[in-house]
């Protein structure tokens, strides 16, 4: 369990450093498909969503996976995978999914022009990635 912790831990901390209300106008910004971010006089108030939610990008509000649409709203069946992150081909690497003690813990989206970069646990330039992903030659 402390491991799950540590992992909403370090993702409330980057999604925190994620958004700069201080240079957006007042508004909601996407931070993944479990969370968004108020911006609200140049002050940022994270919002998570509950159990079983996630963002719709389409209202502003967390919603039910059902009504969202890729990659939010598709649940990944982690039940014979370590833990880790992994690239989601459905939605050609642009975003990526988390699973943890078999669990599927949700996506999260690469900024537009980087694909996620299995190997390195991050998103990444395409060039630096292997394919399926990227566009590196090993």
């Amino acid at each position: 369990m402390q491991g799950l912790q540590v992992l909403v831990f370090a993702a409330v901390v980057v999604s925190t450093l994620a958004v700069d209300c201080s240079t957006q106008q007042d508004g909601i910004y996407e931070i993944g498909c479990r969370s968004f971010a108020r911006c609200t006089g140049a002050k940022v108030t994270i919002v998570d969503c509950d159990k079983g939610m996630v963002y719709n990008n389409a209202t502003g509000s967390c919603d039910d996976p059902h009504n969202v649409s890729p990659p939010c709203g598709v649940m990944k069946d982690c039940s014979n995978q370590k833990d880790g992150k992994y690239a989601d081909m459905d939605q050609h690497c642009h975003s990526y999914y988390t699973c943890f003690d078999g669990k599927f813990l949700g996506h999260n989206p690469c900024p537009s022009t980087l694909v996620f970069n299995e190997e390195l646990q991050t998103c990444d330039w395409a060039a630096n990635v292997n394919p399926p992903c990227g566009t590196n030659k090993p």
